[in-house]
Order: structure tokens, then sequence, then C-alpha cells
């Protein structure tokens, strides 16, 4: 994986020195008028017309699924009463464990997405005057965080209290750290492709591109124990792969200009396509394989007035494994699926 992405980033930056020695030498050859003006005929090299408006430089403005996820699942924490209303769901029949139910949960926990991003760009050249090459990078970082603040730990642990246990669970957890439970995965992508671009339509505008892509998923799940306080942290990297098509078109703002650089502005409608490798399953099964350190409770059952306390109850395994689901969830959530991926700017040179 390290050898493939120090081999993108080597060809990137050959062709940029070979684009920089290139304007060198057609900067030294002719004077600042021609050379604005896209004369080069002094200089072998650009006299042949080879690398005039043949070269695309585009960054993508949009963050695509780092914004969408975050901000839905902020949306849904706030509002979970009246989704659930809609889709006739009782939250108090969903049961995490024998004294818990789904709404005892939301009620006392803190839940927040959030992201940041580095907009994709690519470098596009043109073999001819409707095909080119497209090469891209980009980041993206997504995060979650779960808590129970303090003050309600006394209520989820009440909750979670058996009513046959002689001791008190909260002054038990209390004795041991009185701290919050807490929850944070955080995922960060590295999206590098490779494309093919066709330029169509009577006016050239239209952009199709079919690319090859492969996706770097660093995903990091953070757990703290509700009795102990012990920290666990879980990283991961995997390697996804892609295909896509993507149809947007580009918007000459000044069409009327003969310009050496002319600036575009970018859009597209819909990118459709389907992951051959996908990091989904290993994602849900290090969340699922996570969730029960929170409740672990070998902290509480070495203490010697623990002996025979019944705390098998606490486990917050409740996740089923990720096998056990349809073979269609599989291919849904391997699709690659986005409406108006792209809103951006292009500089053609």
């Amino acid at each position: 994986m390290r050898k493939f992405i120090k081999y993108v980033f080597k060809i990137t930056f050959y062709i940029l020195i070979i684009n920089s020695f290139v304007y060198l030498t057609a900067f030294s050859q002719t004077n600042l008028d021609n050379f604005f003006a896209g004369d080069f005929s002094t200089n072998k090299i650009l006299a042949r017309q080879f690398a005039k408006e043949r070269q695309l430089l585009s960054v993508n403005l949009l963050p695509r699924h780092s914004i969408i996820f975050p901000s839905f699942v902020n949306s849904l924490y706030k509002n979970i009463e009246t989704f659930s209303g809609l889709a006739k769901i009782n939250l108090n029949d969903i049961k995490l464990s024998d004294n818990i139910s789904a709404k005892d949960i939301l009620n006392i926990v803190n839940l927040k997405g959030s992201f940041w991003y580095i907009p994709n760009i690519s470098y596009t050249l043109l073999l001819n005057k409707v095909i080119g090459i497209e090469l891209g990078i980009g980041v993206q970082s997504v995060s979650y965080s779960l808590n129970i603040p303090k003050d309600k730990m006394p209520d989820f642990l009440n909750r979670m209290q058996s009513p046959n246990m002689p001791v008190s669970l909260s002054e038990l957890v209390k004795a041991l750290r009185g701290e919050n439970i807490g929850f944070k995965s955080s995922f960060y992508y590295i999206p590098i492709h490779l494309g093919l671009k066709i330029i169509s339509g009577r006016t050239h505008k239209t952009v199709n591109t079919f690319r090859l892509g492969l996706e770097t998923v660093v995903y990091n799940i953070d757990t703290e124990n509700i009795f102990s306080g012990e920290t666990r942290r879980s990283s991961t990297v995997e390697s996804t792969f892609y295909i896509s098509y993507e149809l947007g078109w580009q918007i000459d703002l000044f069409p009327n200009k003969n310009w050496r650089v002319k600036p575009y502005i970018d859009f597209s409608l819909f990118e459709i396509g389907v992951y051959i490798k996908s990091a989904n399953k290993g994602i849900y099964e290090e969340i699922r394989n996570s969730l029960p350190h929170l409740s672990d409770t070998s902290a509480v059952s070495k203490l010697p007035f623990a002996s025979g306390l019944n705390l098998e109850s606490f486990s917050l395994n409740f996740l089923p494994e990720w096998d056990s689901f349809p073979k269609a969830v599989g291919f849904v959530t391997s699709l690659k699926i986005a409406i108006f991926p792209r809103v951006g700017f292009t500089i053609r040179f």
C-alpha cells in the first residue's frame, strides 16, 4: 500500500517537474506578451502545441460523504423521537440489556458527529481533444463520539442494577473511578483514483469520467470502560477498490477570450459505482468487538465483596455478526452512489 502511494506521488512529482521545465524553457525564449498570449513559435517543444490547452487541474470543493453522515447522525440524535414515530418504532421495545432500552440510553448519552476534509485535487492530461487520463487524490476524516456525562452516570448505573445485588453499583463504580463512559470512532479516508475522461457534446462541455479508485481507510476505535476507567484503542488500516462512472459538465467562464490559461466551473449530476473490495465489514466487526469493553466487569469481579455477583447482564455485546445479515446488505453497502458529487473549478492550460 505504501509503495503504491509513493509510486503515485512520484508520477505526480515527475509531471510537475516536466511541466516546470517546459514552461521555463518557453519563458526564456519568448517575451512576456507572447508568453501570456500563448505564442510559443520560438520554442521547439511548445511550437508543436503538444501541451497547449491539454492539461486540466481540477479542485472539487465538496467533501462528499464526510459531511453527510456526521450531519445525519447529529440530526437523527436530536430528533430521534420524531423519526422513530414516523417509522412507527417504539424505542422502549428495543432492549440493549435486561433493564435498559434504547430510549433509556438516548436520554442519558451525548452523541456527536464531526468531520474535516482536504478538497480532492485531480490532474488530467488530454491525449486529444476529447480523451484524457486523470489522476486525483484527497483526504477526508469522519469522527463519532458517544459519552455519558458524570452527572448522568448514577441514573445509567441504577438502570443496570440487578434487583438482587447486595451492593449499590453506582457507589461501587464511584469508588473505583468516578469518571464517565466513552466511545469514539475516527475514520480517515485517503482516496486515490486513476480515470479515463471523455469530453462529449456539441460544445465539448459534457464530461464523462470512468474511474478505478483506491481508498486507504484508517479507523481508530477508542473505548473507556465504565467500571475501571481503562481506555483501549484499536487501529486498523484497510484498502478498498472501486470502479465508478461520473457525469458532469464544465462551464467556460470566459468563452470569448482566447487566453493561454482558462478557468472553468465544474459540477456533476451523479456518480455511480461499486466497491470491488469494501471496508464496511471490517469497520462493523471492529465496532462490534469494541463495545463489550465498555461494560467489561473484570475490574469489579476482582474485588473481594464482588464474589457471587452475577455481572453477566451488563454485557453490551448486542450487535449481531456481519455474516448473519442477508447477502443483500453486503451488496447495498458496497454500492458507491452520490448525487451532485462535484462542485468546483478547473484551470485549463
